[in-house]
């Protein structure tokens, strides 16, 4: 095989290569209308709604169940910080029922998984 025929071969293989990598930590879009990050390999979700800030946690397209989570909230706005809470709901649902979060407000997500006290953090700053 001469030189040109092996780089051909691996430009083959990288290319096919590259669509995997890309989804190897599943979808990016909002399931529940709010805005998500991620955080190493697990995805967050936060929804404001009128009746407070629900969040839902992913790894790899596949729901991590909330009742396995210690989970809260830590909303900074206009100087001031404050702590809420996250409650287990079904699923992969966790909710700080009542917690408004105002646009421009730094809102830090804390995870810590009840098994093996895993730390995961997510970072959203709220328009």
């Amino acid at each position: 095989m001469n030189a040109k025929s092996i780089l051909t071969a691996l430009a083959g293989i990288a290319l096919v290569a590259v669509p995997v990598a890309v989804s190897a930590h599943g979808s990016m879009k909002p399931s529940h209308g709010g805005v998500v990050t991620m955080s190493g390999e697990i995805m967050v979700e936060l929804v404001r709604g009128p009746r407070g800030v629900d969040v839902y946690v992913s790894e790899e397209d596949e729901p991590i169940a909330a009742s396995g989570l210690n989970a809260k909230l830590t909303v900074t706005a206009a100087g001031a910080k404050k702590d809420a809470p996250l409650v287990a709901q079904a699923g992969n649902k966790l909710s700080a029922p009542g917690l408004k979060v105002p646009a421009g407000a730094k809102v830090v997500v804390s995870l810590v998984d009840k098994r093996d006290g895993a730390k995961t953090f997510a970072t959203f700053n709220v328009k």
